[in-house]
């Protein structure tokens, strides 16, 4: 279903990187059930779906179990960086 979602509202040659991860969580975010994580070895926002998969803007992302002990709510982020979550939002939460 996100998938779909995905695909018919978004051309492949949309640009949701360099900075726009962010955004493109939080429009899956409002449409589905899940929650917003971070990944900080990579600095990129995914949405976590209700379904357990990550999503985003090229689809089903799959990590190993390991590297996914790294990502942090971004409910929770704020309390363990205070300075990085206030520049995600000056910067890109808009």
């Amino acid at each position: 279903m996100i998938l779909e979602w995905i695909r018919r509202r978004f051309p492949n040659d949309s640009n949701w990187l360099n900075g726009n991860c962010y955004q493109f969580a939080l429009l899956l975010n409002s449409t589905f059930e899940g929650e917003i994580v971070y990944d900080p070895i990579d600095g990129h926002f995914l949405f976590l779906a209700s379904d357990g998969q990550f999503y985003d803007w090229s689809g089903v992302r799959v990590y190993s179990r390991s590297y996914q002990q790294a990502f942090v709510k971004w409910s929770d982020y704020r309390q363990k960086d205070q300075l990085h979550y206030d520049r995600v939002m000056r910067d890109c939460a808009y």
